[in-house]
């Protein structure tokens, strides 16, 4: 007696019958820890939350290192949506040399899912310049057991004037996240020339898993 199933064709194959099974059945018997989130997966990534914390800005963001001469301040003027923006902002130097700040969260993820990260930067004032370059990277990254870094996204920005008004990026990462990685963080690496009086700004922020299912399922 060969059985049939609604919207399937039974295939036999040495008098043995082999049904075939549609994604949705699938789908059914996978446990929830298989699904990629849906929506936002960020905290404060338009910056209109301020930190609790009195050494930070915003909350959910950490500045994780920088040099003296530069800032992380909260602009309400030149912003891309909403009501504020961060703004990494330079003063004098003692020197020259390159002003630095790095700006991260830690995002918690499902393994094996795949993610975009999409912002808002613009390069608001550039103080007094000999040809020198700003640099803004972008970054993906997650640790392994040992504290290891590695690298899932990287956009490096290279700007040399001022712009008129903010640019909008956009890059689905190269690799899904590693099955054994439950977080990855979200960095912004500011690194400024020797130029004081420089403001440069990030809005926006925003982390969305483009894949429905993981790859370790």
């Amino acid at each position: 007696m060969r059985i049939i199933i609604p919207g399937e064709k039974p295939l036999c194959q040495n008098n043995d019958l082999h049904l075939t099974i549609s994604l949705k059945e699938k789908e059914k018997s996978m446990p929830k820890i298989c699904f990629c989130e849906k929506g936002e997966l960020l905290k404060n990534g338009g910056f209109e939350t301020p930190s609790f914390s009195p050494s930070e800005v915003f909350a959910g963001w950490i500045v994780q290192s920088r040099t003296l001469d530069i800032e992380l301040v909260k602009d309400t003027e030149n912003v891309y949506e909403g009501r504020a923006a961060a703004s990494v902002r330079t003063t004098s130097p003692s020197g020259p040399f390159t002003s630095t700040l790095i700006l991260r969260q830690y995002v918690k993820v499902t393994p094996g899912c795949l993610y975009r990260l999409k912002f808002a930067e613009r390069l608001v004032t550039f103080g007094q310049t000999d040809g020198n370059v700003h640099l803004l990277i972008a970054r993906l990254v997650y640790l392994d057991g040992r504290q290891n870094e590695y690298e899932l996204l990287n956009i490096p920005i290279q700007k040399t004037a001022a712009d008129e008004k903010y640019n909008l990026r956009e890059q689905i990462a190269d690799l899904p996240v590693p099955c054994d990685v439950p977080g990855i963080i979200v960095q912004f690496s500011f690194y400024i020339i020797d130029t004081p009086g420089s403001v440069w700004n990030l809005d926006a922020v925003s982390l969305q898993a483009v894949s429905r299912i993981s790859a370790c399922c």
